[in-house]
């Protein structure tokens, strides 16, 4: 199952000129914007921007998809670097029209909100950016220059790390696998393989540790500049802002998840015994029986529908429409971006899915998820192109619920060792999404204070404050190997948006609520969760939640959620003594 990329455009010829012919209206309608001084016509004049806008990022998305499943290909590389022009180009007249409205008085921003409610939430967050809003002249410029920012260096890493290949012997046999591929063998049932695989796998990361410290050097101090010139009190303030949630929110956060670091060890002593030898961090995935189950694609789309359907009939016809329509592109190969995405930038298009499926429980779990965030890009089309997106903190919502639908689903049809396995992998995912996003969170932190008090981190530096993060999760454990210290330049969200990962955190023990919710309030509950799916980004997080009665600032808030991961330990160590 591969995306046929020509239902969005027949070429890249015509993705760039209908991204030019868009950018041509946005300018002009923020000209005329500039200069306009009645309100009802500023209000139409949002609206003609945001559909050209709209439209126009159906040539970005379509850009993206086309070099995510090859980028290795020149034509590729062209188009995007060429769209990317072009969205610089368009972040300088959408800058315009914010600092216009930036300019205007209180009063006459609630004029504008009277006249047309849909644009409420939009209108008042450019209020509370007026304080971290530069000079018009200084946000063009900023504007222009993304196109050489971090952004673009990032993508030095992704293709850097996308052409990896490894040459690695397995029964008997040399294959040459691609990063995915190779990173799937982590779950392999043989334990030296395991280890020669993520050997190979971070070593590699050691040859190019030149360019990629260089890389990281300059994406910390742009993003950390940006931070400062626009008087955010620390850096990760920056993006707790576009998040919306206070930087007192995410502290606690953080400090929560470390006060159970227990939790990681207690597993781990668990599956040491099970396995019968000491752990490695190459075997954290390792499956804790030799029968390791693996599911074909129509194993896979089976129980994943039947899960969707069992929680509504709506979310499972939106979930069938994916395999339907071909909107996954579904195997690993060379010159495809590793992990797995949903990518759903405008309303004009539906969402699409990128996976590298390789048959087992995880890649089961990760087709959920990223089906889950498609369940939500098709419900927030429903707004107009400024709601449709949510902040970070809540766009992983639909994707982890989708989860565990699918892990409530699937361990009822499993035999008891088949069970068990299935709650180790959930309760592995969890770690992986919880603490281990946590761990890289206080890595962020360290690297981008040690990046600005010195002026540089080496590749050993960055090596060591990743070592000590390691050893605050796991302890003694689980044994730490050396060439582990490079796990943190696999990680691409520091590279293309820093401080993104405490989301997958924030996200993961805010769904656990949510979840629990349902399950308490059984038939009543996914409709109120399917309004809240297709509000989009239309009002504030927090009202979004009050509308399934969540509050994240409630006291014990966080602690609740790991008190269910805790749970779920104990239902394994249960299930292993029967």
């Amino acid at each position: 199952m591969n995306w046929n990329l020509k239902e969005i455009f027949q070429d890249d010829t015509a993705a760039t000129e209908n991204a030019k012919l868009r950018l041509n209206e946005i300018k002009k309608y923020v000209e005329e914007f500039e200069n306009e001084q009645e309100l009802g016509r500023l209000v139409e004049l949002i609206k003609k921007i945001e559909d050209s806008t709209d439209n126009f990022a159906k040539s970005s998305q379509y850009a993206w998809m086309r070099y995510s499943t090859d980028t290795e290909s020149s034509e590729s590389q062209k188009l995007i670097g060429s769209i990317q022009q072009l969205e610089a180009e368009l972040s300088e007249s959408l800058v315009k029209m914010e600092v216009k409205l930036a300019a205007l008085d209180d009063a006459s921003i609630e004029k504008m909100i009277d006249l047309d409610k849909n644009y409420e939430h939009k209108l008042r967050r450019i209020v509370e950016r007026r304080k971290h809003l530069l000079s018009k002249e200084a946000e063009q410029t900023l504007a222009l220059m993304s196109v050489s920012g971090r952004g673009a260096i990032s993508k030095i890493h992704s293709r850097l790390e996308s052409a990896y290949t490894f040459d690695i012997e397995i029964d008997g046999q040399f294959k040459t696998l691609t990063v995915e591929e190779i990173k799937a063998l982590r779950r392999s049932t043989d334990s030296q393989l395991r280890k020669r695989a993520m050997k190979m796998f971070f070593e590699r990361f050691q040859n190019d540790s030149m360019v990629i410290t260089e890389v990281y050097n300059l994406i910390v101090k742009n993003y950390d500049t940006e931070s400062k010139i626009r008087r955010f009190p620390k850096p990760i303030s920056m993006m707790n802002f576009e998040n919306e949630v206070s930087d007192e929110v995410v502290d606690k956060l953080i400090e929560v998840t470390d006060q159970y670091t227990n939790l990681v060890r207690r597993y781990y002593d668990w599956k040491s015994k099970i396995l019968g030898e000491k752990l490695t961090l190459a075997d954290i995935y390792a499956p804790i029986s030799a029968e390791r189950r693996i599911f074909t694609f129509d194993e896979a789309k089976d129980v994943i529908l039947e899960s969707y359907y069992a929680f509504n009939q709506s979310a499972g016809d939106i979930v069938k429409g994916f395999f339907d329509t071909s909107r996954i592109d579904l195997l690993p190969k060379k010159g495809k971006v590793g992990g797995a995405y949903c990518i759903y930038s405008t309303t004009k298009l539906p969402p699409y899915v990128l996976t590298n499926f390789n048959g087992d429980m995880y890649d089961v779990m990760t087709l959920a998820h990223e089906l889950g965030h498609g369940l939500h890009g098709t419900l927030s089309r429903k707004q107009t192109f400024f709601n449709h997106d949510t902040p970070l903190t809540l766009a992983e919502l639909a994707s982890v619920f989708g989860e565990f639908l699918v892990f409530d689903n699937l361990k009822n049809k499993l035999s008891k060792e088949e069970r068990m396995a299935l709650l180790a992998s959930k309760i592995e995912d969890t770690i992986a999404t919880t603490f281990r996003q946590n761990m890289f969170t206080k890595f962020e932190l360290r690297a981008h204070e040690k990046i600005s008090a010195d002026g540089y981190a080496d590749w050993n530096e960055l090596n060591e404050i990743y070592h000590d993060e390691l050893k605050n999760v796991f302890g003694d454990v689980v044994e730490i190997p050396e060439w582990y210290k490079n796990e943190w330049a696999m990680v691409s969200h520091f590279f293309e948006t820093p401080f993104y990962v405490y989301a997958y955190n924030f996200a993961h023990c805010l769904v656990i609520t949510l979840y629990q919710k349902y399950l308490e309030e059984g038939r009543t509950f996914p409709e109120k969760y399917l309004k809240l799916l297709e509000s989009g980004g239309k009002y504030t997080p927090e009202k979004l939640l009050a509308s399934v009665g969540i509050d994240v600032k409630e006291e014990g808030f966080w602690e609740r959620a790991f008190r269910f991961i805790e749970h779920l330990v104990d239902e394994l160590e249960e299930a292993s003594r029967d």
